[in-house]
């Protein structure tokens, strides 16, 4: 069947006869159609039939020599350093309470204000206490008037024992002389040479003398009896002495605390009471005043427990150490000194807490601030080492870039250790002499060819 327009359908078509012109018309909007398709088909299937002609954009890449800057692997001793952010707390801190009643009359410090030991902090009202010493020193001195009055009856009576024995040694020499003569006149009865009557009378001589005795020895016994009644009366007056005197120093100790003074060197907080106010020994539902100690100050910081055996170890051979960065710059540091560590490991955490003392004589360190924390101590050994900043992060891991001998290089993945600077300790996947890409990795790929270009600092390229 003919796909060509007859003149006849032209003309039923459009109703008017066909005429030369009209054909030479329609066939060339058939001829510019097929044109216009086959253009359309040669677009649509040129770019395949070109990407198979050209290089593809890796082969490209691959083949492009890539300018690199390169570092040796060497061999050295990384310090180990943790990084944590630790908190300031103060060495001590002690709230000062009142220790007697009274209206506080005065105060003698400003809010925030450094103190030292012994500085005076606040006045209480002491006239109450004064008064109640006054009392208990007269009566401390009315004991001790009473010891002496009891000590001078012992004396007294002291005196008339020796008395009385004195008085015992006289009739005893009187009995005897006595008896002497009335041995002597009964031979003389019996003689006959004095008479009876003489001889009875020197008998009563000699018993009187004894009743004398009889008399001074119950004398004696009646005044060393008084002496005992002396010695329980001073002892009784030493005890209301003593009773009396600890009533004083009680009330001289209750005086003292009318007078409060700082205990230690530190810095105080905000007042809770003022000038006027009544303190109380009882009951203060909070201090007058708190004062921290901020020199020495302690800085504590929790460090994960996977350092545990290095930082004990450090600790025993006294190598551990703890620099705080003031407002994390590392140039501006202070050095503390380990004093504390936990005996226990925290199980909801996974970390250890330490603590440090700083010595803080510029109190640079504030209570309750949070600084950086390094904590460093040296390793078991040397390790191999790589600049920092030829260690990346990529899909397959920590990873460098290792240049081979043909100048090609690898991408080589690497067991990172700990950082210390600008060195990097590589525990696997590294050795002694390797060289690795530190600079232009981001227009590597495995396989690429590189050339190397001198370091920064000006230092001959590595071959």
């Amino acid at each position: 069947m003919s796909s060509e327009t007859s003149p006849v359908d032209v003309e039923k078509a459009t109703g008017r006869p066909a005429t030369g012109e009209g054909k030479n018309s329609f066939g060339k909007i058939i001829i510019a159609l097929i044109v216009l398709i086959a253009g359309s088909v040669l677009i649509y299937f040129a770019p395949g039939m070109l990407k198979g002609a050209e290089p593809s954009k890796a082969e490209k890449k691959r083949d492009r020599v890539v300018p690199v800057t390169v570092a040796t692997a060497g061999l050295q001793t990384v310090p180990i350093e943790i990084r944590s952010i630790g908190n300031v707390l103060a060495f001590s801190t002690v709230n000062v309470t009142p220790q007697v009643s009274g209206q506080l009359t005065k105060v003698y410090f400003t809010q925030g204000q450094f103190v030292k030991k012994g500085d005076l902090l606040f006045q209480i009202d002491p006239r109450q206490y004064q008064a109640a010493l006054a009392q208990a020193e007269g009566n401390v001195a009315k004991d001790r008037a009473m010891v002496q009055s009891a000590m001078a009856n012992m004396m007294k009576d002291k005196a008339t024992v020796g008395q009385y024995e004195a008085n015992l040694k006289k009739d005893r020499a009187s009995l005897a002389y006595a008896n002497l003569e009335k041995g002597r006149y009964a031979m003389l009865v019996d003689q006959g040479v004095v008479s009876h009557e003489q001889s009875d009378q020197y008998n009563t001589n000699a018993a009187t003398a004894d009743a004398t005795i009889q008399a001074d020895m119950k004398a004696i016994e009646n005044a060393k009896a008084s002496l005992q009644v002396d010695q329980a009366a001073i002892d009784t007056a030493k005890g209301t002495l003593q009773s009396d005197q600890g009533v004083a120093d009680n009330a001289r100790l209750q005086l003292s605390w009318t007078t409060i003074r700082s205990p230690m060197d530190g810095r105080t907080s905000s007042l809770n009471v003022y000038e006027g106010n009544i303190v109380n020994a009882t009951g203060m539902p909070q201090p007058m005043v708190s004062i921290a100690q901020v020199n020495p100050i302690y800085v504590t910081v929790a460090v994960p427990e996977q350092y545990l055996a290095d930082l004990r170890r450090a600790q025993q051979e006294g190598t551990l150490k703890m620099q705080a960065l003031i407002e994390g710059r590392k140039a501006d540091y202070v050095t503390g000194t380990i004093s504390f560590m936990e005996n226990t490991v925290n199980t909801s955490t996974g970390t250890i807490t330490m603590r440090a003392s700083f010595a803080n004589q510029d109190s640079r360190l504030y209570p309750g601030q949070f600084v950086d924390v390094l904590i460093s101590m040296p390793p078991k050994g040397p390790s191999v080492t790589v600049p920092t900043r030829a260690v990346q992060n990529t899909q397959q891991g920590t990873s460098v870039y290792v240049v081979k001998p043909d100048k090609t290089v690898t991408l080589t993945t690497i067991k990172a250790g700990q950082a210390s600077g600008d060195f990097t300790a590589v525990l696997e996947g590294i050795n002694v002499g390797d060289i690795v890409v530190t600079d232009g990795q981001l227009q590597l790929s495995p396989g690429a060819k590189v050339q190397v270009q001198p370091s920064p600092d000006g230092k001959p390229k590595t071959e």
